[in-house]
């Protein structure tokens, strides 16, 4: 029995899965058990934010391994409030405080707790084709039907406007709205985005009702769009705001950014979580800040986008390149069912997305011309392949 059959067998198909191990990675690049080579452009779901295996971060988690793994929040660690220290003097002037999670999920989760329990309401206003966690509150606020799956109802708490109009959200808003969570750039749902003005509107909008303004930025954050936050470059300024996905490189933590205002009201025992914080995913943590945080480093991530984006536009089964920075929609004229299949027979990883037209590419934030290069020579001999 190979892994793909036991997996099968043992394993609760919450997921479809391509028949492929892969059993190593190293930077922009996975092989499988064939010793098959493939791009990744995907990053399993934006996680490998300097790619697989970076040798800072390993040196990093090897070094925090050997005194100590885990330990509760029942103790300080260093790791945790270095990491704290270092995330939240990213938004400085604002001052915000820090609690860790452990999934994207988890941390909209509390932050959608936070906002019922600080305003004392419970609608929330969402939008539409946003992602923002497979829990049970987390679907609710999703705004893809196919995943409203689960009770209580949601028709009762949420709501959902349209991305991009600021009256959606007006009519909506009632006496009992708590919040409104929006993701930025809607990931799976399309690499949709909104002009600058509507989150600044959005902004305004939220301070002038009373109402908390939540930006869900795990894909958007930690520089995948050339900025540190999407939020510093639209210039607004969130109540709350969640991040997740490669802050570790690989190790699972999530990170709730809460502003003093809102944090200096949260009593002891409100929140709590056994794994989240602990000192060797923080380390990891900690290490890709630091990559990040380098001179230079954010810029090469616009020059890359801005490269890609240009090179992309000259495809001529392209209509359009949607997103920003190292998230990017790829959306053809047409439909091409099976492109993501004959990327990866020619060793290409990109994902899809609600919008069968449009093709996610979300590569590591340090990838070289070189291998951008390669992606776009993979990509058009794959739309080519489609009609052999």
């Amino acid at each position: 029995m190979n892994t793909f059959q036991k997996a099968k067998q043992y394993l609760i198909q919450t997921y479809f899965q391509y028949p492929i191990e892969i059993i190593k990675g190293k930077g922009s690049f996975v092989w499988d058990k064939n010793n098959k080579k493939y791009l990744d452009f995907y990053g399993g779901h934006a996680v490998a934010l300097l790619g697989h295996c970076p040798n800072k971060i390993v040196s990093a988690m090897m070094k925090q391994a050997q005194t100590l793994i885990f330990y509760s929040n029942i103790f300080p660690t260093k790791p945790a409030a270095d990491l704290a220290e270092k995330i939240a003097k990213t938004l400085l002037p604002q001052e915000y405080k820090v609690f860790f999670a452990n999934s994207g999920s988890e941390a909209n989760e509390n932050a959608i707790k936070m906002a019922r329990k600080f305003t004392g309401k419970k609608h929330v206003i969402s939008f539409k084709d946003s992602f923002h966690g497979r829990s049970t509150v987390c679907t609710a606020v999703t705004g893809i039907p196919s995943y409203h799956q689960f009770f209580p109802d949601i028709d009762e708490y949420s709501s959902f406007a349209e991305l991009g109009s600021i009256e959606s959200v007006k009519v909506l808003h009632n006496d009992d709205t708590a919040a409104v969570i929006c993701e930025p750039i809607q990931s799976i749902g399309g690499v949709n985005m909104a002009k600058k003005k509507f989150y600044k509107d959005l902004e305004q909008f939220c301070h002038d009702k009373g109402i908390l303004l939540i930006f869900d930025e795990v894909q958007t954050g930690l520089g995948r769009t050339g900025t540190f936050w999407f939020s510093q470059k639209l210039s607004v300024k969130p109540d709350i705001l969640t991040t997740a996905k490669g802050l570790a490189s690989g190790l699972p933590i999530s990170c709730v950014l809460v502003a003093k205002k809102i944090a200096d009201t949260i009593k002891m025992n409100e929140y709590a979580t056994t794994f989240g914080g602990g000192p060797l995913v923080c380390a990891a943590g900690l290490a890709t800040l630091k990559v990040i945080l380098n001179k230079g480093f954010l810029k090469n991530v616009e020059i890359n986008s801005q490269f890609l984006q240009k090179e992309l536009q000259k495809i001529s089964a392209v209509k359009q390149v949607l997103g920003a920075g190292l998230l990017l929609g790829v959306e053809f004229k047409e439909e091409y069912p099976g492109l993501v299949e004959k990327c990866l027979k020619n060793g290409l990883i990109v994902g899809s997305s609600k919008n069968s037209k449009v093709f996610r590419i979300l590569p590591p934030l340090n990838i070289t011309k070189k291998e951008s290069k390669l992606f776009l020579q993979l990509l058009k001999k794959s739309l080519i392949s489609l009609y052999d």
